[in-house]
Protein backbone atom coordinates (compact mmCIF):
# COMPACT_ATOMS: atom_id res chain seq x y z
CA UNK A 1 0.00 0.00 0.00
CA UNK A 2 2.75 2.92 -0.91
CA UNK A 3 0.46 5.42 -1.63
CA UNK A 4 -1.68 4.84 1.40
CA UNK A 5 1.45 4.21 3.50
CA UNK A 6 2.89 8.19 2.20
CA UNK A 7 0.07 9.84 2.97
CA UNK A 8 -2.00 8.37 5.63
CA UNK A 9 -0.19 5.58 7.84
CA UNK A 10 2.53 6.85 10.02
CA UNK A 11 4.76 3.83 8.95
CA UNK A 12 4.86 1.54 5.66
CA UNK A 13 3.62 -1.39 7.31
CA UNK A 14 0.79 0.32 9.81
CA UNK A 15 -1.49 -1.74 7.03
CA UNK A 16 -0.95 -4.24 9.89
CA UNK A 17 -2.28 -2.59 12.39
CA UNK A 18 -5.39 -1.85 10.27
CA UNK A 19 -5.60 -5.29 9.72
CA UNK A 20 -6.02 -5.86 13.52
CA UNK A 21 -8.51 -3.56 13.98
CA UNK A 22 -10.68 -5.15 11.67
CA UNK A 23 -9.97 -8.32 13.69
CA UNK A 24 -10.89 -6.57 16.86
CA UNK A 25 -14.36 -4.81 15.79
CA UNK A 26 -14.98 -7.29 13.43
CA UNK A 27 -14.56 -10.20 15.91
CA UNK A 28 -16.38 -8.16 18.96
CA UNK A 29 -19.67 -7.76 16.36
CA UNK A 30 -19.57 -11.01 15.50
CA UNK A 31 -19.88 -12.44 19.47
CA UNK A 32 -22.32 -9.99 20.09
CA UNK A 33 -24.68 -10.89 17.29
CA UNK A 34 -23.98 -14.75 17.75
CA UNK A 35 -24.01 -15.29 21.41
CA UNK A 36 -27.36 -16.77 21.51
CA UNK A 37 -25.80 -19.42 18.94
CA UNK A 38 -23.02 -19.99 21.25
CA UNK A 39 -22.32 -21.61 24.78
CA UNK A 40 -22.41 -19.30 27.31
CA UNK A 41 -18.78 -19.85 28.03
CA UNK A 42 -17.65 -19.19 24.52
CA UNK A 43 -19.14 -16.12 24.76
CA UNK A 44 -17.60 -15.31 28.13
CA UNK A 45 -14.34 -16.40 25.95
CA UNK A 46 -14.85 -14.09 23.22
CA UNK A 47 -15.90 -10.97 24.97
CA UNK A 48 -12.99 -11.27 26.97
CA UNK A 49 -10.29 -11.91 24.30
CA UNK A 50 -11.79 -9.03 22.21
CA UNK A 51 -11.74 -6.29 24.94
CA UNK A 52 -8.20 -7.31 26.24
CA UNK A 53 -7.25 -6.70 22.54
CA UNK A 54 -9.21 -3.69 21.88
CA UNK A 55 -7.13 -2.33 25.01
CA UNK A 56 -3.85 -3.51 23.17
CA UNK A 57 -4.81 -1.32 19.87
CA UNK A 58 -5.48 1.61 22.07
CA UNK A 59 -2.40 1.46 23.63
CA UNK A 60 -0.85 1.56 19.77
CA UNK A 61 -3.17 4.25 18.84
CA UNK A 62 -1.90 6.37 22.11
CA UNK A 63 1.68 5.83 20.72
CA UNK A 64 0.87 7.24 17.17
CA UNK A 65 0.00 4.44 14.90
CA UNK A 66 -1.47 3.43 12.33
CA UNK A 67 -2.60 6.90 11.29
CA UNK A 68 -0.25 10.30 10.93
CA UNK A 69 -3.07 12.28 12.33
CA UNK A 70 -3.85 12.09 15.75
CA UNK A 71 -7.40 12.62 15.61
CA UNK A 72 -7.69 9.13 12.89
CA UNK A 73 -6.17 7.12 15.65
CA UNK A 74 -8.79 8.63 18.64
CA UNK A 75 -11.58 8.02 16.12
CA UNK A 76 -10.75 4.56 15.44
CA UNK A 77 -10.46 4.29 19.17
CA UNK A 78 -13.23 5.83 20.36
CA UNK A 79 -15.97 3.13 20.24
CA UNK A 80 -15.80 2.77 24.13
CA UNK A 81 -15.78 -1.79 23.75
CA UNK A 82 -15.04 -1.85 27.31
CA UNK A 83 -16.51 1.60 28.54
CA UNK A 84 -14.35 2.10 31.17
CA UNK A 85 -11.75 5.21 30.32
CA UNK A 86 -12.10 7.90 27.83
CA UNK A 87 -9.43 7.12 24.74
CA UNK A 88 -8.06 10.85 25.47
CA UNK A 89 -7.74 10.45 29.08
CA UNK A 90 -5.82 7.14 29.05
CA UNK A 91 -3.47 8.35 26.41
CA UNK A 92 -2.90 11.42 28.86
CA UNK A 93 -1.93 9.24 31.46
CA UNK A 94 -0.33 6.70 29.57
CA UNK A 95 2.25 9.65 28.31
CA UNK A 96 2.73 10.90 31.67
CA UNK A 97 3.69 6.92 32.46
CA UNK A 98 6.53 6.92 29.83
CA UNK A 99 7.82 10.71 31.09
CA UNK A 100 8.18 10.39 34.66
CA UNK A 101 10.22 8.75 37.26
CA UNK A 102 8.83 4.72 36.75
CA UNK A 103 7.36 3.20 40.00
CA UNK A 104 7.15 6.52 41.49
CA UNK A 105 3.39 6.72 43.41
CA UNK A 106 3.20 10.76 42.77
CA UNK A 107 4.51 10.85 39.26
CA UNK A 108 4.05 7.72 37.63
CA UNK A 109 0.37 7.44 36.91
CA UNK A 110 0.83 3.27 36.80
CA UNK A 111 2.18 2.88 39.89
CA UNK A 112 1.04 0.21 42.49
CA UNK A 113 3.72 1.05 45.25
CA UNK A 114 3.16 3.39 48.09
CA UNK A 115 5.19 6.33 49.52
CA UNK A 116 7.27 5.35 52.62
CA UNK A 117 6.20 7.86 54.77
CA UNK A 118 2.48 7.12 53.57
CA UNK A 119 3.31 3.36 54.85
CA UNK A 120 4.76 4.23 57.84
CA UNK A 121 1.15 5.84 59.32
CA UNK A 122 -0.72 3.23 57.51
CA UNK A 123 -3.11 0.38 59.28
CA UNK A 124 -3.11 -2.87 59.34
CA UNK A 125 -5.77 -3.29 56.70
CA UNK A 126 -4.68 -1.05 54.07
CA UNK A 127 -0.81 -2.82 54.43
CA UNK A 128 -2.82 -5.95 54.34
CA UNK A 129 -4.48 -4.54 50.77
CA UNK A 130 -1.05 -2.91 49.47
CA UNK A 131 0.77 -6.60 49.79
CA UNK A 132 -2.59 -8.35 48.50
CA UNK A 133 -2.22 -6.18 45.66
CA UNK A 134 1.39 -7.68 44.34
CA UNK A 135 -0.32 -10.83 44.03
CA UNK A 136 -2.10 -12.22 40.47
CA UNK A 137 -4.77 -13.74 42.25
CA UNK A 138 -6.77 -9.78 43.84
CA UNK A 139 -5.14 -7.92 41.01
CA UNK A 140 -7.17 -9.07 38.74
CA UNK A 141 -10.37 -9.66 40.75
CA UNK A 142 -10.72 -6.77 43.73
CA UNK A 143 -8.71 -4.04 42.24
CA UNK A 144 -9.58 -4.89 38.66
CA UNK A 145 -13.23 -3.62 39.56
CA UNK A 146 -11.93 -1.35 42.40
CA UNK A 147 -9.67 0.60 40.43
CA UNK A 148 -12.14 0.58 37.22
CA UNK A 149 -14.67 2.16 39.23
CA UNK A 150 -12.27 4.50 41.14
CA UNK A 151 -11.00 5.99 37.73
CA UNK A 152 -13.80 6.33 36.03
CA UNK A 153 -15.85 8.42 39.01
CA UNK A 154 -12.25 10.55 39.13
CA UNK A 155 -11.76 11.14 35.38
CA UNK A 156 -15.52 11.81 35.70
CA UNK A 157 -14.76 14.57 38.45
CA UNK A 158 -11.71 15.97 36.02
CA UNK A 159 -14.09 16.33 33.24
CA UNK A 160 -16.46 18.59 35.39
CA UNK A 161 -13.85 20.49 36.95
CA UNK A 162 -12.64 20.45 33.27
CA UNK A 163 -9.22 19.91 34.37
CA UNK A 164 -5.94 18.11 32.31
CA UNK A 165 -8.61 18.44 29.08
CA UNK A 166 -10.54 15.91 30.82
CA UNK A 167 -13.99 17.54 29.48
CA UNK A 168 -12.65 16.61 25.63
CA UNK A 169 -11.83 13.33 26.44
CA UNK A 170 -15.33 12.62 28.01
CA UNK A 171 -17.32 14.45 25.15
CA UNK A 172 -15.49 12.09 22.78
CA UNK A 173 -16.31 8.98 25.56
CA UNK A 174 -19.99 9.55 26.13
CA UNK A 175 -20.96 9.08 22.31
CA UNK A 176 -19.02 5.52 22.49
CA UNK A 177 -20.72 4.33 25.77
CA UNK A 178 -23.63 5.03 24.05
CA UNK A 179 -23.03 3.43 20.75
CA UNK A 180 -21.68 0.19 22.65
CA UNK A 181 -24.81 0.15 25.14
CA UNK A 182 -27.24 0.10 22.01
CA UNK A 183 -25.21 -2.57 19.93
CA UNK A 184 -25.03 -4.58 22.79
CA UNK A 185 -28.63 -4.46 24.42
CA UNK A 186 -30.89 -3.36 21.18
CA UNK A 187 -29.29 -4.55 18.47
CA UNK A 188 -27.35 -7.99 19.72
CA UNK A 189 -30.09 -8.25 22.25
CA UNK A 190 -27.15 -9.20 25.25
CA UNK A 191 -28.03 -8.53 28.35
CA UNK A 192 -26.41 -5.96 29.76
CA UNK A 193 -25.16 -7.76 32.92
CA UNK A 194 -23.40 -10.90 30.25
CA UNK A 195 -21.36 -8.00 28.56
CA UNK A 196 -19.98 -6.20 31.89
CA UNK A 197 -19.28 -9.41 33.10
CA UNK A 198 -16.86 -10.43 30.05
CA UNK A 199 -16.87 -7.26 28.09
CA UNK A 200 -15.61 -5.14 30.59
CA UNK A 201 -14.48 -6.36 33.77
CA UNK A 202 -13.06 -10.03 32.65
CA UNK A 203 -11.59 -8.03 29.19
CA UNK A 204 -10.07 -5.85 31.92
CA UNK A 205 -8.59 -8.42 34.05
CA UNK A 206 -6.79 -10.03 31.32
CA UNK A 207 -5.62 -6.92 30.08
CA UNK A 208 -4.06 -6.21 33.72
CA UNK A 209 -2.18 -9.66 33.29
CA UNK A 210 -0.08 -7.75 31.38
CA UNK A 211 1.10 -4.52 33.58
CA UNK A 212 1.04 -6.83 36.46
CA UNK A 213 5.02 -7.78 36.59
CA UNK A 214 6.12 -4.63 33.80
CA UNK A 215 7.36 -2.50 36.58
CA UNK A 216 9.78 -2.85 39.45
CA UNK A 217 10.98 -0.44 42.27
CA UNK A 218 14.86 -0.85 42.11
CA UNK A 219 17.68 1.83 42.86
CA UNK A 220 18.68 2.53 39.30
CA UNK A 221 15.63 4.33 37.54
CA UNK A 222 16.32 3.02 34.01
CA UNK A 223 15.89 -0.69 34.82
CA UNK A 224 12.70 -0.90 36.65
CA UNK A 225 10.94 -2.65 33.46
CA UNK A 226 10.53 -6.63 32.46
CA UNK A 227 10.51 -8.50 29.70
CA UNK A 228 7.89 -11.64 29.44
CA UNK A 229 8.74 -13.87 26.63
CA UNK A 230 5.10 -14.62 25.94
CA UNK A 231 3.95 -17.34 23.21
CA UNK A 232 2.51 -16.28 19.84
CA UNK A 233 -1.21 -16.14 20.97
CA UNK A 234 -0.34 -13.86 24.08
CA UNK A 235 2.09 -11.57 22.12
CA UNK A 236 -0.68 -10.88 19.46
CA UNK A 237 -3.21 -10.48 22.38
CA UNK A 238 -0.69 -7.65 23.80
CA UNK A 239 0.23 -6.47 20.52
CA UNK A 240 4.09 -7.05 22.09
CA UNK A 241 3.83 -4.83 24.54
CA UNK A 242 5.09 -7.81 27.11
CA UNK A 243 8.47 -6.86 25.58
CA UNK A 244 8.55 -3.62 27.78
CA UNK A 245 11.70 -2.70 28.14
CA UNK A 246 11.79 -2.58 24.28
CA UNK A 247 8.72 -0.79 24.35
CA UNK A 248 10.14 2.22 26.96
CA UNK A 249 13.60 2.62 25.23
CA UNK A 250 11.67 3.36 21.77
CA UNK A 251 7.97 3.89 22.32
CA UNK A 252 7.13 4.81 19.08
CA UNK A 253 8.16 2.03 17.72
CA UNK A 254 4.74 -0.03 15.96
CA UNK A 255 3.77 -3.02 17.59
CA UNK A 256 4.80 -5.42 14.54
CA UNK A 257 8.69 -4.49 15.18
CA UNK A 258 9.09 -4.33 18.42
CA UNK A 259 10.55 -7.92 18.97
CA UNK A 260 13.01 -7.15 16.21
CA UNK A 261 13.71 -4.07 18.34
CA UNK A 262 14.32 -5.95 21.61
CA UNK A 263 16.89 -7.84 19.86
CA UNK A 264 19.05 -4.82 18.77
CA UNK A 265 18.68 -3.40 22.07
CA UNK A 266 19.41 -6.50 24.28
CA UNK A 267 16.25 -5.84 26.17
CA UNK A 268 16.30 -10.22 27.31
CA UNK A 269 19.85 -9.90 28.65
CA UNK A 270 19.01 -6.19 30.03
CA UNK A 271 16.31 -7.96 32.24
CA UNK A 272 17.61 -11.02 32.91
CA UNK A 273 20.38 -8.98 34.71
CA UNK A 274 17.94 -7.62 37.02
CA UNK A 275 15.17 -10.67 37.75
CA UNK A 276 12.90 -9.30 34.99
CA UNK A 277 13.20 -11.98 32.59
CA UNK A 278 9.89 -14.15 32.24
CA UNK A 279 10.82 -16.74 29.98
CA UNK A 280 7.99 -18.96 30.80
CA UNK A 281 5.88 -15.69 29.51
CA UNK A 282 2.11 -15.17 31.24
CA UNK A 283 2.12 -19.14 32.53
CA UNK A 284 5.12 -18.56 34.49
CA UNK A 285 3.72 -15.67 36.25
CA UNK A 286 0.48 -17.18 36.83
CA UNK A 287 2.59 -20.21 38.53
CA UNK A 288 4.85 -17.59 40.95
CA UNK A 289 2.52 -14.58 41.89
CA UNK A 290 -0.97 -15.65 41.75
CA UNK A 291 -1.00 -15.81 45.87
CA UNK A 292 2.39 -15.11 46.27
CA UNK A 293 3.97 -10.97 46.02
CA UNK A 294 5.78 -10.44 43.02
CA UNK A 295 7.18 -7.41 45.02
CA UNK A 296 6.82 -5.60 48.37
CA UNK A 297 4.58 -2.50 48.33
CA UNK A 298 6.93 0.19 49.25
CA UNK A 299 8.46 2.29 46.88
CA UNK A 300 12.21 2.68 46.92
CA UNK A 301 12.46 -0.89 49.07
CA UNK A 302 14.48 -4.31 48.14
CA UNK A 303 12.31 -7.04 48.00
Amino acid sequence: MPNISKTILKSPGDWRTLIIAVLVYGGWLATLFLHNQMPWWATFALLTWFGAWHLSLQHELVHGHPFRNSKFNAALASLSVTLWVPFLSFKRDHISHHNTTLTHPKLDTESYYAIPESWQHSGRLLRGIYWANRTLAFRLTVWSIFSTVQYFIADAWRAVRNVDNARNAWILHIPGIFAVLFIVTQMAEMSLLEYLIGGVFASHSLNMMRSFAEHKTLSNESSRTAMIDAGRAMSLLMLNNNLHIAHHDEPSTPWYLVPATAKRLNAFERAEQIGGLYRGGYGEIIRRFTFKPYDQPVYGQSS
